[in-house]
């Protein structure tokens, strides 16, 4: 997962962030810190998950966002891990994932699909945040946060 680059603002990297493959958005105390290129993508196993929910919790108000865009399907993008501290606000949280609704519109893709493992994150939160349930035959909680009707407004210079 070898980082490339980092692109530290939306507007002035955009066309740089709309070529990202694989990467990690990074957001402290509800701010963009960077969008990493990635050479490639970051699965996590569950010894990584549990390593870092009990030994290597990342320290003060910062929060990842691992993401890829699929192979062959460049219309959707592929949320693969939240990393987050227990000082990490929702205010960083929605921060990271407002800055990936950027990167999908910047994209133009159509949705944005998550495979959601962790019981602390209730489907009424992502609900909040215009994710629905998706394919219900399937084991486990997959949900999709798709723009039909448009993407969300970034307001300029938040993030």
């Amino acid at each position: 997962m070898f980082c490339r680059q980092r692109y530290h603002d939306l507007a002035r990297d955009a066309e740089a962030i709309k070529q990202v493959r694989y990467g990690r958005i990074i957001t402290q105390q509800g701010k963009l810190v960077a969008v990493e290129r990635h050479w490639l993508s970051s699965p996590a196993s569950i010894a990584q998950v549990w390593w870092e929910s009990n030994r290597g919790r990342i320290r003060g108000d910062l929060c990842h966002l691992d993401f890829h865009i699929p192979g062959g399907v460049s219309g959707f993008i592929t949320l693969d891990y939240v990393r987050s501290g227990s000082e990490t606000s929702y205010k960083t949280f929605l921060g990271a994932c407002n800055v990936l609704n950027e990167v999908a519109r910047l994209r133009n893709a159509q949705a944005i699909v998550a495979h959601i493992t962790n019981g602390r994150i209730s489907d009424r939160l992502l609900e909040r945040q215009g994710w629905e349930r998706h394919m219900l035959n399937w084991r486990g909680r997959h949900f999709i946060r798709r723009f039909l009707d448009g993407y969300p407004e970034l307001q300029p210079g938040r993030y």
